[in-house]
């Protein structure tokens, strides 16, 4: 497998390969290109479907900043109709999914999506769902969603994420991606860099619920989390090799999500996080960080808390039986205090993962003591420290925190204790629950930012 660590995204297009975790892992990726100016490419990736009509998807942003010029190459080969979004703010709703399918006709065979995220993650559902193959050309390097196999939509208020496909081409040009916003450069870092605590979270799954984990995966993952930091400090200069360091790490953190055919290599409890920030800000009428900045801010907080535990008495904790005093009434006014009218999608939802069954919680309790110390040695502490996080990310430039957010500091307290129930997902906020530690640890990282 150490010949699989060295290749690059380019090279592991298509490839199905035998594991040592048990399973075959495919990526159903036809084709990867990444280099300066290679738009024209695109041609290439399309000659297998020049009989129909292509659907170009855009929003009035990027396609002036690519949209513009892949339609003027394809205009040349192809038959072409295309759907430009105007809307300044464009959400992953449920909104702009009907506009994508209203514009789906027999005579379309593929989809060309010029964009990074929303864009990205519409095209990909809408492939899903129409089963014709779609090809993205970035425009940023600004999130791992280019080669992922889902898609985070907001249904109903709530943050979801949907079990989609792999696109059939990726084009990614240095040259475009480099001009993109400080802010979605530093998004893309910020995604990258959260893996820290994705691949975290993961071995903890692993550990306490032994939950799959393929160690191929989260080496790959590891790869290209290096990769990124070593080139974080030429952001800034918007180098060349920068640009690629990062685009490489989110393609290939993507391709590993589909490997495993879910996205526990590259989301956890940050993401989680970053979901709960940005149905806060559409329930309010206010405008959001990136996804990718908001996941650099989560991650921060992550690993304040495993350090944190790391000096935890476990033993003193169960012997104090906090979770014994865990009710469904204080569960769920969290929940309402913080979501207000979608509140009871949430509660819906979660409430039957939960353990409300006093011996149920004091066996999950028990469970988390005896694995403890295997915790602590590989998870908490096999963890960057928070100072030496910051230290990269303030030599990035990318350094934010929860009050750039504008969060008033109950929002964000309750966040903590409820950014868990927006997905039926074992993680690091579960364990504190289930030891009946996670509202003091909430108000220990909400004094460390709010003083």
């Amino acid at each position: 497998m150490n010949e699989l660590l060295k290749k690059t995204p380019e090279e592991m297009a298509g490839l199905t390969f035998p594991c040592s975790c048990g399973k075959t892992h495919s990526i159903d990726i036809s084709d990867v290109r990444i280099g300066n100016n290679i738009l024209a490419d695109i041609v290439d990736s399309l000659k297998s479907f020049q009989s129909g009509t292509v659907l170009l998807i855009a929003d009035s942003t990027t396609y002036e900043v690519a949209g513009r010029q892949v339609e003027s190459i394809l205009s040349k080969k192809f038959s072409l109709e295309k759907v430009i979004f105007s809307n300044q703010h464009l959400h992953p709703d449920e909104d702009a999914l009907d506009q994508l399918r209203a514009a789906m006709n027999p005579k379309i065979t593929t989809i060309v999506v010029v964009g990074s995220g929303t864009l990205n993650d519409l095209a990909r559902y809408l492939s899903y769902e129409t089963k014709i193959p779609y090809i993205v050309v970035c425009t940023a390097p600004s999130m791992d969603g280019y080669a992922s196999m889902v898609s985070p939509l907001i249904t109903k208020g709530v943050k979801v994420t949907y079990s989609a496909v792999y696109p059939y081409c990726i084009i990614a040009d240095i040259t475009i991606m480099k001009e993109a916003p400080f802010h979605m450069l530093h998004a893309g870092f910020g995604d990258i860099v959260g893996k820290y605590s994705a691949l975290a979270e993961w071995k903890l799954a692993n550990i306490v619920n032994d939950e799959y984990y393929c160690e191929v995966t989260a080496e790959l993952v590891e790869k290209a989390v290096n990769q990124c930091v070593s080139s974080a400090s030429g952001i800034m200069k918007r180098t060349s090799e920068s640009i690629r360091s990062i685009i490489e790490g989110l393609i290939l953190s993507g391709m590993c999500i589909g490997m495993i055919g879910n996205s526990r290599p590259a989301s956890g409890e940050e993401h989680r996080l970053s979901h709960t920030w940005e149905m806060l800000g559409l329930m309010r009428g206010e405008e959001s960080h990136l996804h990718g900045n908001q996941v650099g801010i989560a991650t921060e907080i992550i690993l304040k808390i495993y350090e944190y535990l790391a000096t935890v008495d476990i033993h003193k904790v169960y012997a104090e039986g906090k979770f014994r005093s865990f009710t469904r009434e204080k569960w769920e006014n969290n929940i309402k205090q913080l979501f207000g009218n979608i509140a009871h999608q949430i509660i819906e939802q979660k409430a039957p993962d939960i353990n409300f069954d006093e011996i149920t919680r004091e066996k999950a309790a028990q469970n988390i003591v005896e694995k403890w110390d295997q915790l602590k040695e590989s998870v908490f502490q096999a963890v960057p420290s928070p100072d030496s996080y910051r230290q990269m990310m303030e030599a990035a430039g990318s350094y934010l925190t929860p009050v750039d957010l504008k969060l008033d500091r109950d929002s964000f307290r309750l966040s903590l204790l409820t950014s868990k129930d927006i997905r039926q997902r074992f993680g690091l906020f579960q364990i504190l629950e289930d030891i009946g530690i996670l509202d003091e640890v909430a108000e220990i990282i909400t004094a460390s930012y709010y003083s």
